[in-house]
């Protein structure tokens, strides 16, 4: 195989299998990133192949070649943009690719310019490029996925000046259209782009297969009626919350919280209105128990919150907001006047707490509330006991909840 034509087809078959993963990828993501990027890898291959086969004649070719590439480039552009929720600056960009474009016809018509086209395709794309990096720097690179994206996006940007202003130094030109494609310059294009192409096909790859793992995650954690976590969702949070709250020096409590009389709601106005009730609730306690707090459905009509930073007085005062906040809702299911009422137990975690034996104080307390009458709250003996002196929850009687 001609050399030429084995370094000609580099650049189309990478960009092709890229873009072909990643059209497979977006076939498992919500949003349209995944599948922009693809299409500007699916130019990037048509644009590149254009350039050494010429279908449709020298300057045609040449020509759409380039406005390929630019093209999808600011296609590209828009995709990595949307990863940081942003729009790319279109009309700037546009202009510049029109720009560029117009040099570079000016190029091709009559005599060959080839020292002027490329100035127009490089400099074109150095600014597209160079707009991309200003745009993704101040949105925050925040992620080594995002620097790595950034430093590749500006690493092209300069190169698409420096490297052909330095081979025409250091040659005296950048070489002869007749032997273009055996030229340094061209050379060091496909090098230059293989590079760029990888990276950030490979980050993006990378960022968008981490996105569906953590999603998988989170549904696999997530209860799909209430929308709070389910029990093993809430364990492996509640333990992470522990462990921060142990380093930090931080108090620790946990409410659990169980809706009343819940078979009778499920009795009298159907399972559509027992749903109903739980998805209230669970948004009722999600919205009173902090944005670091872990909150989960521990089956049935029970909830358990945790919260860092809340003594046992603190967590009684946010049960009492969540009963309060409870008691005023009304379910469209449900006859006007009638109330959702829910009894809670607290517990402030002591050193020698496990996870089951904090849950396990904190259900004693809950069952003291249920025996109380319900409708309210209780703390767990423990926790009063080393405060000294508040009131004290009743003890756990045989027998089962009513």
């Amino acid at each position: 195989m001609d050399s030429s034509l084995f370094i000609a087809l580099i650049i189309p078959t990478l960009s092709g299998i890229f873009s072909a993963a990643l059209f497979l990828l977006a076939r498992h993501q919500a949003d349209r990133v995944v599948e922009r990027a693809a299409w500007s890898y699916a130019g990037f291959a048509i644009g590149m192949s254009l350039q050494y086969f010429e279908p449709f004649g020298f300057e045609l070719s040449r020509f759409l070649s380039n406005a390929i590439f630019l093209g999808s480039m600011v296609l590209l552009s828009t995709a990595l943009m949307a990863r940081h929720g942003r729009r790319a600056p279109l009309g700037a960009m546009c202009a510049i690719t029109a720009i560029s474009l117009t040099v570079l016809a000016a190029g091709l018509v009559g005599e060959p310019n080839l020292a002027l086209r490329v100035a127009a395709a490089s400099l074109g794309f150095a600014a597209v490029s160079a707009l991309l990096a200003y745009k993704l720097w101040r949105a925050g690179a925040q992620t080594l996925v995002d620097r790595l994206l950034l430093g590749s996006v500006a690493f092209i940007s300069a190169g698409s000046v420096i490297r052909p202003a330095v081979i025409y130094l250091l040659q005296g030109g950048l070489g002869t259209e007749q032997l273009f494609f055996q030229s340094l310059y061209w050379l060091s294009l496909v090098l230059s782009a293989v590079f760029f192409l990888s990276v950030i096909a490979l980050t993006l790859i990378s960022s968008a297969s981490l996105d569906t793992i953590e999603a998988l995650r989170t549904e696999a954690g997530t209860d799909m009626l209430s929308g709070v976590l389910n029990r093993r969702g809430f364990e492996q949070g509640a333990i992470r919350l522990i462990r921060k709250a142990e380093r930090q020096g931080q108090p620790v409590s946990l409410v659990l919280a169980d809706l009343d009389h819940f078979k009778q709601v499920n009795d009298h106005f159907g399972h559509a209105c027992g749903d109903a009730a739980i998805r209230q609730f669970a948004a009722c306690l999600a919205a009173r128990a902090g944005a670091d707090a872990v909150v989960g459905r521990m089956g049935g009509e029970e909830f358990a919150i945790l919260a860092s930073g809340t003594t046992a007085q603190a967590g009684r005062l946010m049960a009492e907001g969540m009963r309060m906040g409870l008691s005023v809702c009304e379910l469209d299911f449900m006859p006007a006047g009638r109330r959702l009422t829910a009894s809670f137990g607290v517990a402030q975690r002591v050193p020698s707490d496990t996870l089951a034996s904090l849950i396990d104080r904190a259900d004693q307390a809950l069952y003291a509330a249920k025996a109380a009458g319900r409708d309210r709250v209780r703390v767990s003996a423990e926790a009063e006991e080393e405060r000294d002196g508040d009131e004290v929850a009743a003890p756990l009687r045989a027998g089962h909840r009513h």
